[in-house]
């Protein structure tokens, strides 16, 4: 199938308008993230096409990427109704704790991943369970009997996680404000622009010389599920339980 005329034009960015939409409401995006979780060329993006039956279509991967533009627009330019300004706004759409940071508009675990760790653990996909599929924990089995609790991620998914940290600290900086003398107090939103913000983010969160590892990012994900860090293989990247682990999203 492709797009051949205005009207098969016509048609197909309506549909792509209404999933994008869609997609935003039941994931809690905001509109400026959509590139964020949606980045043209990427897993996500891809899927998000197979997802919908559209990957047959010629041209749909134009379709969305202007669709994912003019919401970005509408949000950075002003041009939201007051309506849905005011909806984008809400608790819903923000990131209200780091952990939420881990799981905030990452994909379901796939088949893909069970693949990785039954390599990485040199057992087989029958001997690995889904704990939870939204976020990435599983239980395997091993060759020994012994039974071990996994978190994984990808590199693409490390990359939303890091952004949603993003998000979330720039929020809480922006609730702060100092005191210079007993009657003059300043935001800090008002003397940290975000862009300014998130350059020094990007230098606190550097990836290694190898441009896969990111150290950093690693560290704070094994602190904040409380579970250590195993290794990288395929561009993935595994967490096993400790031994005192408890529930890491209580």
């Amino acid at each position: 199938m492709s797009i051949n005329n205005r009207e098969d034009a016509n048609r197909y960015y309506q549909l792509v308008n209404e999933l994008v939409d869609d997609y935003m409401n039941k994931s809690k995006i905001r509109p400026s993230n959509l590139k964020r979780y949606l980045q043209p060329g990427s897993e996500r993006f891809n899927k998000f096409i197979s997802r919908n039956n559209l990957k047959d279509v010629s041209g749909i991967e134009r379709v969305l990427e202007d669709v994912i533009d003019d919401r970005v627009n509408m949000e950075v330019d002003g041009v939201l109704t007051f309506e849905n300004f005011k909806y984008f706004e809400s608790d819903e759409f923000k990131v209200s704790s780091l952990k939420q940071c881990l799981y905030k508009g990452i994909e379901k675990s796939d088949i893909n991943m069970e693949k990785i760790l039954a390599d990485v653990f040199d057992t087989n996909i029958g001997s690995i369970d889904i704990i939870d599929t939204e976020r990435h924990l599983f239980d395997i089995n091993d060759w020994n009997g012994k039974n071990i609790e996994v978190l994984i991620y990808s590199l693409e998914e490390l990359k939303v996680i890091e952004g949603n940290i993003f998000d979330y600290l720039y929020n809480e900086l922006c609730k702060k404000d100092i005191e210079l003398t007993s009657n003059i107090r300043v935001k800090l939103s008002d003397l940290v622009k975000r862009d300014i913000f998130e350059d020094k983010m990007y230098g606190i969160f550097k990836i290694n010389e190898d441009g896969n590892t990111p150290d950093f990012l690693i560290k704070l994900i094994s602190d904040l599920t409380n579970m250590s860090y195993h290794k990288s293989f395929n561009n993935y990247f595994i967490w096993v339980e400790n031994m005192q682990h408890h529930d890491i999203y209580k």
